[in-house]
């Protein structure tokens, strides 16, 4: 916990937790909630939310560490 506290970087941590974790779950559960109503605006949530996790997580990630 002392990592969290040190000079802030805690803020700074959540926040990227929360863009990549964050907003694919936002865009997974409207893709969801869309596929009953519109099929094509479901898909197309559902190849966002991949494409994202895919470069968020991986390119992006990476240059985190």
């Amino acid at each position: 916990m002392l990592f969290l506290e040190y000079k802030g970087l805690g803020t700074l941590i959540l926040v990227w937790l929360f863009v990549a974790f964050g907003v694919p779950l936002i865009l997974l559960i409207t893709g969801i909630a869309l596929r009953n109503k519109n099929k094509k605006k479901s898909k197309g949530f559902l190849i966002a939310t991949v494409v994202y996790v895919l470069i968020g997580l991986g390119i992006c990630g990476s240059l985190m560490i």
